[in-house]
Parts: structure tokens; C-alpha cells; sequence
């Protein structure tokens, strides 16, 4: 599979076609192309409704929903960030490719007027945006095509004996009622990977490459009206969290599935922050960023700490990923359901977090992890907010447990 340049694999077996998209795909597939983001804004909700009414399309849709609660005590989650680092460090070599391509084109032009003009849009950030953007393929298909790879015969050579990503299907499965068209959605669920030293479904890299674009090219449209910065991406985060069909209270979340992940919407904003950051300064988790592009002339390049296997991704991955540490809003429906899934598994779940992931064995930790991530390091980025709804470790799974066996796994 051509994953990416630099990755534990090796080189020889990587990334060979500068021109190709779908960086987690086995072969080039269609992509998004020319389809331009309105046009994907209205097929991403005609697709979702479509696979709520019909339960099967042309393309297998995944419901992007995932259980971070569950995972395994007897097998290793591989640590897939070196596998990420150079997917990544990949694409935006692929995408730099591309601008410089056009970039080399437009100085032969002979027509100065035409030339600087040409030149000025291929030096506009939204340009490189949409050549790395470009790389991921359709977003519903994103999320498969990655756990396809990561079952590849590569991935069981490099990460023998572990497991390079998780499935529970149940916990999600069983919190609606038998009746309920979205109950059968979760049939097909995001697995869990292991990042870097963190937890968090494969669906979270789809809405940090997609919804984290969407969110930059709004803020840039918000930007261009006039507005400040705090004033535009203040916006962005009410648009995709509470507001229109394309919110996290919309298709995107509540509306199809009945939950309203702080997950996902953190994925978002370490998205945009990832899309800022191509060729901006920035913070991040309290530490300066320099860009991950520079200019070179009148060329791109990469800047020298975007290497293969460097960690320079780590920064943009963080416990607010993960679902079980940063608790879903569920839907009053759902509760009951997820809360009895929670409770059957809390030792299970205690064990996991405590032992394999070390962390303290304390219901106040979790309790007071769950409000500190409410905020991306003091940043906003659309949190629900009601902590009093969220079923956390520590106000569900440690009363199980002290409740005695009736609470507990078996």
C-alpha cells in the first residue's frame, strides 16, 4: 500500500506517484477533484440522509461514531504516530509539489500583469489548503480506507503482535431502542488507534483533515468581511456547533445519530489550527509554533522541522480526541442505554485506563480531566458544556464498581 515516505516500513514501497491523492487508499481513487466545497456541503447531508432512509448506498457511509471506552486489556494497541508523521509530512510534500508545479508555469509567463496575479493566488495559503485537503480522497471514505490500510499486510508485518486498531461495536449498538433506524448505523463504527500515546477513533483524523478545512476557508471568507480574527473564528465555532444542517447538533452529529461529540468538535479546531499553522505561526497546547510551509523565492518549501518520524504532529493531537475521556453528549433517549453499557463494563474499563494507559485510579481525576478538556488549552471550540449530562469514568464507572458486582463486568 502506498502509505507515505518515511514510514516504518521503509521508503521502496511508499508514496512513488507525486500526483497521487488518498494517501490511506491502496490505489489512486476518485477524490473530491474539482468539486468545490459548496458542492460538498450539499452532498454531504443528501449521502448521510440517504443512508438513514434507504440503510445501503453506493459507497459503503460509516456512521463516524466510535467506543473509546472499550478497548482491550490482553493485546498492545500499536503506537501508529511514526505511521501519521510521515502520511502527513507525505501529503504535504505531494502538495507543495503541486503549487510549485504552477508556480514554475506562471514565472514563464510572458504577460506581467497576468504573471503577478498568478503568482499572488498560488502564494495564497487557501492554495496549499486545498493541494494537501486533496490528498485524503472523499471524506466518507476516508475513515475506511484508513482502517484499511492499517489492516494490510504491512501493518501486520511492522506491528507484530499488536493490534493496529480496536472495534466494539455493542456499547453504541445497544443504546437505542430495537426500533430505531439509527440503531442499524452503528453497525459500522470508527475504530480505535493509538497515537503518539493517545486514544481516539480513526474518525477523528477525518474531521481534523475535513471539517478543520471547512472551518479555515469559512474563517478566511469571515476574515474578508471585515471581521477580526477572535470575531471570525468565534462564528465558525457557533456555525459548526449549533447552527445550519452542517453542525455538530445537525447531520454531523445529534440530528442522524443522537450524539453530540466534544471529540469530534475538538478534532475541528486542532484542524483548523493544523490548516492555520501551513503557513502561519501559531500556539499551541501553550507552545510557539513555526509554520510547517515557508517560502523560498517564490517557491514553497517545507520547513525543516516537518520530517518523517520526527513527531512534529504530536502537538496537534491531545486527550480531547478521545471520547471516553472527553465524554459525548447523548440524546435523553440514549442515556439509559449508554449508562448500563458503562456501568456492565466499568471494570474493565478502570483497568484499561489505570493500568495499561497509567493513569490515576481516581474518579475525581477523571471527573476533573473531563471539565479541563472542555477547553482546548483555554481555548473555546464548541463544548456542550453540560457537564451534569456527560457520563464520565468518574461519576459512571467508579460508582458501578463500588455499587459491587451488579455494577460491574463480569
Amino acid at each position: 500500500m502506498p502509505v507515505a515516505h518515511g514510514s516504518t516500513q521503509g521508503d521502496k514501497n511508499h508514496g512513488r506517484r507525486a500526483g497521487g491523492r488518498a494517501v490511506f487508499a491502496h490505489r489512486r481513487p476518485g477524490g473530491t477533484g474539482g468539486v468545490t466545497k459548496n458542492r460538498l456541503r450539499c452532498w454531504w447531508p443528501l449521502t448521510a440522509l440517504l443512508s438513514l432512509l434507504l440503510g445501503v448506498g453506493g459507497f459503503k457511509v460509516r456512521a463516524h461514531e466510535t467506543d473509546n471506552f472499550s478497548l482491550p486489556l490482553d493485546v498492545e494497541l500499536a503506537d501508529l504516530g511514526n505511521y501519521l508523521d510521515a502520511v502527513h509530512t507525505r501529503a504535504l510534500e505531494i502538495a507543495v509539489a503541486r503549487v510549485n508545479a504552477d508556480i514554475e508555469s506562471a514565472i514563464k509567463l510572458r504577460d506581467e500583469v497576468i504573471r503577478t496575479n498568478r503568482l499572488r493566488r498560488l502564494h495564497d495559503p487557501l492554495v496549499l489548503v486545498k493541494a494537501f485537503h486533496d490528498q485524503f480522497g472523499y471524506p466518507m471514505l476516508e475513515d475506511s480506507r484508513l482502517e484499511s490500510a492499517l489492516s494490510g499486510s504491512w501493518a501486520r508485518a511492522s506491528f507484530v503482535g499488536r493490534e493496529t486498531a480496536h472495534n466494539d461495536l455493542s456499547m453504541n449498538f445497544s443504546a437505542y431502542a430495537t426500533l430505531d433506524p439509527r440503531r442499524w448505523m452503528m453497525l459500522t463504527q470508527s475504530r480505535t488507534i493509538k497515537a503518539f500515546g493517545f486514544y481516539f477513533g480513526t474518525d477523528k483524523l477525518v474531521h481534523f483533515h475535513n471539517i478543520g478545512e471547512a472551518y479555515y476557508r469559512t474563517y478566511r471568507e469571515l476574515r474578508d468581511t471585515g471581521l477580526s480574527r477572535e470575531a471570525a473564528y468565534q462564528r465558525v465555532i457557533q456555525l459548526y456547533k449549533d447552527e445550519g444542517l452542517l453542525s455538530e447538533k445537525g447531520m454531523l452529529g445529534t440530528l442522524t445519530t443522537g450524539v453530540f461529540s466534544n471529540g469530534d468538535l475538538a478534532a475541528n479546531h486542532a484542524g483548523f489550527k493544523f490548516y492555520e499553522n501551513l503557513t502561519e505561526k501559531i500556539v499551541l497546547q501553550g507552545q510557539e509554533c513555526e509554520p510547517l510551509v515557508v517560502r523560498s523565492g517564490v517557491f514553497w518549501r517545507l520547513n525543516r522541522h516537518v520530517r518523517p518520524r520526527s513527531g512534529w504532529l504530536k502537538v496537534f493531537i491531545s486527550d480531547h480526541w478521545n471520547e471516553a475521556l472527553n465524554p459525548n453528549l447523548y440524546t435523553p433517549s440514549m442515556r439509559a442505554g449508554i449508562r448500563q453499557a458503562l456501568e456492565e463494563r466499568a471494570e474493565t474499563i478502570i483497568q484499561f485506563y489505570t493500568q495499561k494507559d497509567a493513569r490515576p485510579n481516581d474518579a475525581t481525576y477523571f471527573d476533573e480531566l473531563a471539565r479541563q478538556l472542555a477547553t482546548y488549552f483555554g481555548e473555546d471550540y464548541g463544548h456542550s458544556g453540560q457537564f451534569q449530562d456527560l457520563m464520565t469514568i468518574g461519576n459512571t464507572c467508579f460508582p458501578a464498581i463500588q455499587a459491587g458486582p451488579a455494577g460491574s463486568s463480569k
